[in-house]
């Protein structure tokens, strides 16, 4: 692997921000770290970056990863306001004593790439939240680094640019061939860009996985609720059996859970309309780009689903059944 975390530990005076976290990050992957505000994501940023100490633990870089191939990108952008935009893409070059001529082929290249030709004597108080990412973002790729850090980085973007800015992000990723680790809160963000999600709760590593298997199979209620898009409905489980009011359903049940569980159902879980299966009242619908939304009472739960493959109608008394297997959680 490029880069390996072990028991990585950070204390802010008595509070323990970091718990001994241990991952590692590949060639070429994008992985997303996952979690609320506050729970150290950026400080772990700060630690990989060089730029932060750390109580414990130990950061290897191997492959031709390394701690100065590794570049740090800021969610505020950090340009300088009294440099021109060559000025601030260059910046890095210069202070590692490229050449001239060197300095001048990789900026006319950059410039194309970033779709910044023409705005090249601009200062950033000049340039719209867009091109001040692509500068940004510029500036860290001209060093060709194998590990890019961003921090919540299309945070102060609007939506229309938010989605164009990760789009570029892929190509550019797929096209000078770095890693990069996310710091987002933002599901879609991860959804779109990870290749990986670290879901990183309290301090402490919930769960790694792909984007499909955290929505679908979370390690526990935590990183459901985190997640977001989650119905919990309660029951009981015998074996791989779970049963509510006069209904069984066969389910995951990969820790073995016994008795009182919550049944697991994401909104976007497929479920078809048939003769038997959970007892289902439609208490409304809405429109939604991606479909019709409906809120579900499944016996005394309010639930919400996205993904019913027939449509519906209002009031109506019908049966669901889902093409994956759901899963169980401790109550």
């Amino acid at each position: 692997m490029g880069l390996s975390v072990k028991n990585l530990q950070l204390h802010y005076g008595k509070n323990k921000i970091l718990k001994d976290l241990s991952f590692d990050i590949g060639e070429r992957e994008i992985v997303a770290l996952f979690g609320p505000s506050g729970v150290g994501k950026t400080s772990l940023l700060k630690i990989i970056g060089g730029i932060q100490p750390i109580d414990k633990g130990t950061i290897t870089f191997t492959e031709g990863f390394s701690q100065a191939g590794t570049i740090l990108v800021f969610q505020d952008f950090c340009l300088f306001p009294h440099m021109t935009v060559v000025e601030n893409i260059t910046f890095g070059l210069k202070a590692r004593k490229f050449s001239k001529t060197v300095i001048t082929q990789k900026v006319s290249k950059i410039l194309e790439v970033f779709d910044l030709v023409g705005l090249e004597k601009h200062f950033p108080d000049q340039l719209s939240g867009g091109q001040k990412q692509r500068v940004a973002l510029a500036r860290a790729i001209i060093l060709e680094p194998k590990l890019l850090l961003l921090d919540e980085p299309f945070a102060n973007l609007d939506s229309h640019l938010k989605d164009s800015m990760r789009e570029y992000l892929l190509r550019l990723q797929k096209e000078y061939s770095f890693s990069v680790i996310l710091v987002t809160h933002d599901r879609e963000e991860a959804f779109q860009l990870a290749d990986r999600m670290i879901i990183l709760l309290n301090g402490e590593i919930q769960q790694i996985g792909g984007p499909k298997e955290i929505y679908f199979y979370p390690a526990n209620q935590k990183v459901a609720e985190a997640v977001g898009e989650s119905n919990f409905i309660p029951g009981i489980v015998e074996n791989n059996c779970f049963r509510i009011a006069d209904t069984e359903l066969m389910i995951q049940n990969p820790k073995r859970l016994q008795g009182e569980v919550l049944l697991f159902i994401p909104y976007g879980a497929e479920a078809e309309i048939c003769e038997t299966g959970l007892p289902a009242l439609i208490e409304g619908i809405e429109w939604s780009p991606n479909g019709q939304r409906a809120y579900v009472k499944i016996v005394e739960t309010h639930c919400k689903l996205t993904n019913l493959s027939q449509k519906i109608v209002n009031q109506e008394q019908l049966f669901l059944q889902f093409k994956e297997p759901l899963q169980v959680m401790s109550r």
